[in-house]
């Protein structure tokens, strides 16, 4: 087992403004829909079909409105004030986190030769050498990134890519519908996702370097979202990362980047830094949370632990906790966290510390996936590997997904600023309404002249005060309820700056710039 230690990022929670272009997970009152009926289904490879996007949905789950993926629920990982046995645990007396009230991201600051790495992230395209790993990096780092290599291409571990595509044997435990489950409404459809990683950029006759992805061509098949695999550990970088991720953006897909968690090889605040620096991910338009995927042990053989990485169901909680508190520092989000239950509750005991993380759920060959504890329902559910996707040229099956369409999915349009007097029109979106969702919003804090329309559409003309020293940032807030009675929330800060450029007192104009 390789351990170093790096600078401890410090966990500092500023107080106002969340970032931009984070997806906030509905309070759940319902387990969600059930998987995507047969025929709604992404076509699995081999099949004469081409995959395009799912035809509607099948009815939901049962009601539970105790604890959904919002942070709504109790316990929620490093929150201060909570009871000895891990942060976050059962016996916290903090009050539950929000995804959609977060903290403005701090300034990252950059790892270093004397943490093992090299060049600062992120990193051009191109500039990363075989073995993924960071260039200047330690002749540690570069041996076991070159050591793994197989592996690392892969989206996730091969014992779930078995799981996924049918040929091993499910998750245990799996799960029925209840008879009070409310269906879901005939205008309710499904929104198609896909994760990929450098596995889906196969070499080929044309391209002997990896055939990149077509996005615009997935975009037109009728994918909404994807996750991309940005880093693995502390020793890995995907170099196609950055590209895909700015690609698949400008081709109108809802993007994040994704680490693969390597618990046994350094700390999770020091992966959290470096998934950050090194995967390409950025607050801002289009971009959902960064995922944590923890799951199975893919160097079992080689670092000769188990499927928890040898570590205690404590110490893998504990190290969950230090991978989500420092990212939410970082980014000012909870981060999605991509799991299977059955994994989950072997390596962290069942724990139910992090309900304020959005949840990306794994499952093959169920009718709704079985939920890790702590979560009533699932925000994301993968539901097979051996899927096909127009404009995507994998040596094998591709990870599909589906987005939740009773939960709301809000993409914060982060902070914003504007002059007085200036029509604004900012839509906020939602997966929700991809869905075809019917929201009703309500707001607070906009600046004076703007209001919200049902549509969920910011307009008017900005207003503000005489004085450049009376405009405190407004801090606004935005509440969507869909039509089960699931609501999300963003809050964020809007700057409001003065037609007069140039002031000689505050409130005496000496005209503009």
């Amino acid at each position: 087992m390789l351990t170093k230690s790096r600078v401890t990022v410090a966990v500092s929670v500023l107080a106002i403004a969340a970032a931009g272009g984070s997806v906030v997970a509905a309070r759940e009152l319902s387990a969600g829909p059930a998987r995507p009926a047969s025929a709604a289904l992404l076509s699995p490879v081999g099949s004469l079909a081409t995959a395009r996007v799912p035809s509607g949905a099948a009815s939901s789950g049962g009601t539970d409105g105790s604890a959904g993926p919002d942070g709504t629920g109790s316990g929620v990982a490093g929150q201060s004030g909570s009871s000895s046995g891990g942060p976050g645990s059962s016996g916290s007396t903090g009050s539950p986190g929000s995804a959609g009230s977060a903290s403005q991201p701090t300034q990252l600051q950059p790892l270093t030769a004397a943490d093992g790495q090299g060049a600062k992230g992120p990193l051009p395209a191109g500039a990363l050498p075989a073995d993924g790993a960071v260039p200047g990096a330690s002749t540690a780092l570069h041996a076991l990134a070159a050591a793994r290599a197989a592996i690392t291409r892969l989206p996730h571990s091969p014992q779930l890519l078995a799981d996924l595509d049918g040929t091993a044997s499910a998750p245990a435990g799996g799960a029925t519908s209840s008879a009070d489950e409310p269906a879901a409404t005939s205008a309710t459809t499904a929104v198609p996702g896909l994760d990929v990683a450098g596995f889906q950029h196969p070499d080929t006759s044309q391209y002997p370097d990896g055939a990149p992805i077509d996005w615009p061509e997935v975009a037109a098949a009728g994918y909404r979202f994807v996750a991309i695999k940005g880093t693995e550990g502390d020793y890995y970088v995907n170099p196609w990362g950055t590209t895909d991720l700015a690609e698949a953006k400008a081709a109108g897909l809802d993007v994040t980047a994704y680490h693969f968690a390597i618990p046994n090889v350094s700390s999770g605040a020091e992966q959290a830094q470096f998934a950050v620096e090194y995967s390409g991910y950025s607050t801002g338009a289009r971009m959902l949370p960064l995922m944590l995927d923890i799951e199975y042990d893919p160097y079992v053989s080689s670092d000769h632990t188990n499927e928890c990485y040898g570590l205690t169901a404590s110490k893998m909680t504990a190290w969950i906790a230090a991978f989500v508190n420092t990212a939410k520092t970082l980014t000012g989000q909870y981060p999605v966290i991509y799991t299977t239950a059955d994994w989950w509750d072997k390596c962290t005991g069942g724990s139910t510390a992090f309900a304020a993380d959005p949840m990306w759920v794994a499952a093959y060959g169920f009718d709704s996936p079985p939920m890790p504890a702590g979560w009533k329902a699932y925000t994301f559910w993968q539901y097979t590997s051996s899927g096909t996707v127009p404009g995507v040229q994998s040596s094998g099956g591709i990870d599909l997904d589906s987005f939740n369409p009773q939960v709301i999915g809000l993409i914060d349009p982060g902070i914003q600023a504007s002059r007085e007097w200036t029509r604004v029109t900012l839509p906020v979106g939602s997966l929700g309404a991809l869905a075809r969702e019917n929201l009703n919003w309500t707001q607070t804090g906009l600046p004076p002249g703007l209001q919200m329309s049902g549509g969920g559409v910011i307009s008017g003309t900005v207003r503000g005060t005489s004085s450049p020293l009376l405009r405190p940032p407004y801090l606004v807030t935005l509440t969507a309820r869909n039509s089960v009675g699931a609501t999300a929330t963003v809050t964020f800060s809007w700057t409001v700056g003065g037609s007069c450029t140039r002031y000689l007192a505050s409130a005496i104009c000496l005209g503009s710039s």
